[in-house]
């Protein structure tokens, strides 16, 4: 398969076209193969596929391509992925603008250093509540096993994690890592520098 691609929006500009250009090669390749999907599970492998450039996203953009209607707002929810449409008020006005600041996802970490931290506090939450922390990667997964609601999930969080940010060798402390295995088993490649 060739295929050629060409567009006018400006390059790591934050405007979700590594995103779409991965939505819009699943849906070429699916074509192709003559093959068919549920926009659920389309968007469930592009957000998959787009982690092999080493963006760790959440499935948002990817989701929103393939489940929008057109005059329609979409609260969209994960775990298991779903849209549900929301009204807005009469006359509500969307700007769309590039801010001129180029972010290459790819190449720095700023875009997974959120995700590297909440997948940490997961990992330190379930080690202080004697859960098998080496099995979760996600907040949720912690709330889901110690089955509370978001409330009780918030004060146990508070509980067990200081607000102050924790060093590595805190984390490997916590978790009775040595700072190799932190950085090769649960850090991303362009956050292993990170502290």
């Amino acid at each position: 398969m060739n295929c050629l691609v060409d567009g006018n929006i400006p390059p790591s500009s934050g405007l979700s076209s590594s995103s779409a250009l991965v939505c819009c090669a699943g849906l070429v390749t699916l074509t192709v193969l003559g093959m068919n999907l549920s926009k659920v599970e389309l968007a469930e492998i592009c957000t998959k596929s787009e982690r092999y450039i080493g963006t760790e996203g959440g499935g948002m953009d990817q989701s929103i391509s393939f489940l929008a209607e057109e005059g329609t707002a979409k609260l969209i929810e994960f775990s298991p992925l779903r849209a549900t449409d929301v009204k807005l008020p009469s006359g509500a006005v969307f700007v769309i603008a590039h801010s001129c600041v180029e972010m290459n996802k790819a190449a720095t970490s700023h875009f997974n250093i959120r995700v590297m931290e909440c997948r940490l506090a997961a990992k330190l939450l379930a080690k202080s509540k004697s859960l098998p922390w080496d099995k979760v990667l996600r907040l949720e997964e912690v709330q889901a096993r110690l089955r509370v609601s978001l409330e009780e999930m918030l004060l146990i969080t508070e509980d067990a994690l200081h607000p102050e940010p924790y060093s590595p060798e805190e984390v490997c402390s916590c978790l009775g890592i040595s700072l190799q295995e932190l950085r090769t088993q649960i850090l991303s490649p362009n956050t292993q520098d990170e502290t």
